[in-house]
């Protein structure tokens, strides 16, 4: 595996466990053996993607929040199938989770959601 590949989603990672964020993602056994760190990654994947719904389908804004949400994505993805050694089952459960606690935030607490993804944008992209 390449460590390129990773660096963006565990350099976030370290980003967020230090940030002191109040974070409201789920609680599943599924992430219980991850650090703080990577489960704060995988939360704001599913942020920026529940907010790509909240634009226009082939909008720019929602092609750009489902691009950051995909990258992010995918090198949390790598990290929990080569180094925690997950089943790709497993993987898609946290995915569908975390994806249902993101929408029953922004139901929930529109505030609340859009302070956190906005933590989650600009620790992102001081990694990029």
């Amino acid at each position: 595996m390449k460590l390129g590949v990773l660096t963006p989603a565990l350099g976030l990672a370290v980003v967020l466990a230090t940030a002191g964020v109040a974070w409201a993602q789920p609680q599943t056994k599924l992430v219980s053996r991850l650090d703080k760190g990577t489960i704060q990654a995988i939360w704001c994947s599913a942020l920026l993607f529940e907010e790509s719904y909240y634009h226009d389908a082939d909008s720019d804004e929602a092609i750009r929040y489902e691009n950051l949400a995909f990258d992010l994505g995918d090198s949390i993805e790598a990290l929990l199938l080569d180094e925690h050694g997950m089943r790709q089952e497993e993987v898609d459960e946290i995915w569908s989770i975390f994806d249902g606690g993101a929408y029953d935030l922004a139901e929930a607490d529109d505030e609340g959601f859009l302070a956190q993804l906005e933590m989650c944008e600009s620790n992102y992209d001081d990694l990029l």
